[in-house]
């Protein structure tokens, strides 16, 4: 895979500069993530939306931007960093009106815990995979629902039953749809990615899914 030619930290420039494109493409992509998340904190649907719209404008701030660009770390990792960081003033903020006292400083510390770095990246792993699933769905559906019923746990046979066709065939077909499947991520891993070795590295955190 070549052409990277654009990294996330030069995309993320480009918004802060005043082209909304290539914010909304951030949030495209990672918006479904970070709401779970934040949604695995306790927060309804409507507050970890307006959380998840507070972290993106927040990837624009110069210190931010300055913060990660420095660090030339994971952009996952970054992300996951300001969105612990808006979620922990929001919570600061309900708590001291609750008491009736001031906002307490939230340190600038993007480097979020290990383990909280890990779910987000479980997160945003199932996200990549359904999108390469719906490319799949739009490109041929019986594929899809060929790798939909093996993600259920059936067997072959047990898909040939399912969808009325022989058990050959059928694994003729799973196997076309596994193909197309994992070049689907590919092109998705891609189109994260801004240099050949992020690439490659990225790739290995899919290869379940890639045969």
């Amino acid at each position: 895979m070549t052409g990277f030619r654009t990294t996330l930290w030069s995309r993320l420039g480009e918004a802060a500069a005043g082209q909304p494109s290539a914010l909304n493409d951030f949030a495209t992509r990672y918006r479904a993530p970070v709401i779970a998340f934040l949604r695995r904190r306790g927060l309804n649907e409507a507050d970890a939306e307006d959380v998840s719209q507070e972290v993106f404008l927040r990837l624009l701030s110069r210190e931010l931007l300055a913060q990660g660009d420095a660090a030339k770390g994971r952009f996952r990792n970054y992300l996951i960093g300001i969105t612990l960081r808006v979620y922990s003033e929001r919570r600061q903020r309900e708590g001291a009106l609750k008491r009736g006292g001031g906002q307490k400083h939230v340190p600038l510390d993007l480097a979020p815990p290990p383990a909280a770095a890990a779910e987000f990246e479980g997160l945003w792993l199932q996200e990549l995979v359904q999108r390469s699933l719906d490319r799949v769905k739009v490109d041929n559906e019986s594929q899809y629902q060929v790798l939909c019923l093996a993600g259920e746990g059936l067997t072959p046979a047990e898909i040939a039953v399912k969808i009325g066709r022989s058990d050959g065939a059928t694994r003729v077909a799973l196997h076309r749809a596994r193909k197309r499947l994992a070049q689907a991520i590919k092109e998705e891993v891609a189109s994260y990615c801004s240099t050949q070795e992020e690439y490659e590295l990225e790739l290995q955190t899919f290869s379940r899914f890639l045969g």
